[in-house]
Formats: structure tokens, C-alpha cells, sequence
């Protein structure tokens, strides 16, 4: 497995990262928006707080950029995970912010989704992710208890693509409806 993707811009965070995983897989991929358009590179603080995930997906000119904050090889900090529960950043979880907001991530631009998609079969041939994904919800699967949140046992035995908004302890519903068909293909369209 190769630690840092070469496509990537390298600025490692100064912080702590989330960890050794506490099994050896499966891998599972996490697709977040940041909630915000633009990202400035900092090792030291992100979008205001110090829980990065592994990459930030940014639009920078019309050109659309993946930074890496931690090797893959350790797990990130961006979910949520409590006391007592079940294990979501250090099991296995590859994460990924997109610099966008979940209710208007269909409009994400096709520079930002290519390289997403380029992204995704990187870390596929990385770690074994299965190109496969529940479906993804717009606010509707906001809370604890929506819709697409996955239980302790979906998500112990989960290999594949979701969002924030199925990883259970979590209440985030972003993505949002993120086109994921096409994030799972290989079609050059």
C-alpha cells in the first residue's frame, strides 16, 4: 500500500493523526463536504478547528486539487466517534473533504468530480475498496437516527464508498446526493 497519493500536494498536519486502524480492514472510503468553497493550505488548523481527514478536494483557478493531510497507512480525525461505541476513523476509514457544501454538491464542477473519481480508483487499488455505495440522501438523512445511517454491525462489516452521512455516532448528512453513479465509473464522459 502506498502511503500519499503522487497526484496529491503533500502538507502534512502538524497535529496528531487519528491513530493506528484497529483492524486490518475492510477499508472503507468517506466522502465529506467541507462545507465551504475555498480551502487554504494550512499544517495547522483546518476550516477553523484541528480534525482534517486524510485529503481536501479543492477547486483552485478552475483546476481541481487534492492535498493530503496523513498517510492512509493511519487514520484520520473527521468523524465523530464516541465513547464506548463503535470504532468509525481508525477503522479503516479513508477520508476525504470536498471543498463545497452538501446542498449544492450536484453542481459540483466536472473538474472536482473527475479527480474525485481518479481519487476514488487510487485508493481502490490501494486498500480493496469495493466500488459499491448506499445510496445517498439530501438533508433528509440529517441526525443520529436518519435514514442512511448505518448500525454498528453495517459499519463494522462496511467495505465500499459512503458518506459522512451514513457513518454511525455521526449526524452529519453531507455529502448530500452527490453523483455517486458517476463517481463509480470508469467512463471517460
Amino acid at each position: 500500500m502506498d502511503a500519499t497519493w503522487s497526484r496529491a500536494k503533500f502538507i502534512p498536519f502538524r497535529g496528531a493523526s487519528g491513530g493506528s486502524y484497529v483492524a486490518s480492514g475492510p477499508f472503507r472510503g468517506v466522502l465529506h463536504t467541507a462545507e465551504a468553497k475555498q480551502y487554504f493550505p494550512s499544517d495547522t488548523s483546518y476550516f477553523g478547528h484541528s480534525n482534517p481527514p486524510h485529503f481536501t478536494l479543492a477547486l483552485e483557478g478552475g483546476t481541481a486539487k487534492v492535498y493530503q493531510h496523513f498517510s492512509i497507512k493511519t487514520a484520520a480525525r473527521a468523524l465523530e466517534n464516541l465513547a464506548g461505541g463503535v470504532q468509525t476513523n481508525r477503522l479503516c476509514a479513508i477520508q476525504i473533504e470536498i471543498a463545497w457544501t452538501a446542498t449544492e454538491i450536484a453542481a459540483l464542477p466536472k473538474p472536482m468530480l473527475e479527480m474525485l473519481r481518479q481519487w476514488m480508483r487510487w485508493v481502490e487499488a490501494q486498500t480493496g475498496v469495493k466500488r459499491a455505495a448506499p445510496k445517498f440522501m439530501d438533508q433528509k438523512a440529517y441526525g443520529y437516527g436518519s435514514p442512511t445511517r448505518m448500525s454498528f454491525d453495517e459499519w463494522n462489516g462496511f467495505n465500499g464508498w459512503c458518506g459522512h452521512q451514513h457513518v454511525p455516532e455521526n449526524a452529519h448528512w453531507d455529502p448530500g446526493v452527490i453523483n455517486i453513479d458517476y463517481l463509480l465509473s470508469d467512463d471517460e464522459d
